[in-house]
């Protein structure tokens, strides 16, 4: 995998942050490039706003969870993973709000002539919000799949999941192939956020849990793509799924997840047919070979399915 083509990964350690930036950007967008702490200050030591209005604009953010030493930061994941998108300053109508609907005025710290940026949710945005408030499962699911499908980003995870090596080592540290220590840390707390790695004296690979999330980000791959189109094969569809995550057949089982979908959906969702040419078919179906989704494929399965059968997703699995 070439790596000319990516960025490193952003200091946005704590995606726990995600939820607050969702909440309060769902309420109404919001310049936060002119409210991150170093703009204020940059304001407030060239007078153009006043010691009280920063003040007021900081015990706001506090409030909203947003405050951080690395606030520029989740802006970027969030632009990142197509979760916000931004305008420019409509000063008819945006200088008369007050900040979040509840801070100081927008005009009190931002001119008329600006050319400031309010920031608001995407579509995107406001499904994850939407399923942040619902459902934590669907919600971090959904998160994982966005971080595992952006091609914004070093393929870092991916590197772990690649490497035989993770599945036996007591620390993954030294197998995040980086001389950037902000993307391997980076890389490290994203995947202890979902548990897929826990720590104690190093970090070590949960490769259940690594197996469960990616059944999750098939499932919604599929569901995005796939989901009432033409017959595919297996293979193809395995294809498509290691493609859309950056990974490879290697590692990954992608045969084997729609094996799991196919024993625990039902017909209305997913049917199965028979392939004339020896192709590959579907682990305990040695009939079916090719697929057709007619339905979404609930999400539920990558949680309730046994550990066996999960296990299956991951060829390494057996190195752990």
């Amino acid at each position: 995998m070439s790596n000319h083509k990516y960025r490193s990964l952003p200091r946005a350690y704590d995606l726990h942050r995600i939820r607050s930036y969702l909440a309060t950007l769902h309420k109404c967008p919001l310049p936060l490039i002119e409210i991150e702490s170093r703009r204020l200050k940059s304001s407030e030591a060239s007078m153009t706003i006043t010691p009280e209005t920063a003040k007021k604009i900081m015990e706001w953010k506090q409030r909203q969870g947003l405050q951080s030493a690395d606030e520029s930061e989740y802006r970027f994941l969030l632009r990142d993973l197509t979760l916000v998108a931004d305008r420019v300053i409509d000063p008819d109508v945006d200088l008369l709000l007050s900040l979040g609907g509840e801070g100081p005025l927008i005009a009190s710290f931002i001119r008329l002539d600006s050319r400031a940026k309010m920031f608001f949710l995407t579509e995107t945005g406001e499904m994850l919000h939407g399923l942040s408030i619902s459902d934590t499962m669907a919600y971090e699911s959904s998160l994982f799949w966005l971080i595992l499908r952006n091609r914004v980003y070093l393929p870092l995870i991916q590197q772990l999941v690649l490497n035989p090596q993770s599945y036996r080592t007591n620390d993954l540290r030294g197998l995040v192939e980086t001389s950037d220590s902000t993307s391997r840390n980076c890389t490290l707390m994203w995947l202890k956020y979902f548990g897929i790695v826990a720590f104690s004296k190093g970090y070590r690979l949960q490769v259940e849990a690594l197996a469960r999330w990616l059944m999750a980000a098939a499932i919604l791959e599929l569901n995005k793509s796939l989901v009432r189109t033409e017959h595919l094969y297996a293979k193809e569809v395995d294809r498509r799924l290691n493609d859309a995550f950056s990974l490879s057949p290697a590692a990954t089982d992608f045969v084997a997840a729609l094996g799991v979908i196919f024993r625990h959906a039902t017909r209305r969702v997913v049917k199965g047919y028979t392939s004339g040419r020896n192709d590959v078919s579907l682990p305990g179906h040695p009939n079916i070979s090719i697929v057709r989704f007619m339905d979404e494929v609930p999400l539920s399965i990558a949680f309730s399915a046994d550990v066996a059968e999960i296990l299956r997703v991951v060829r390494y699995a057996s190195e752990h």
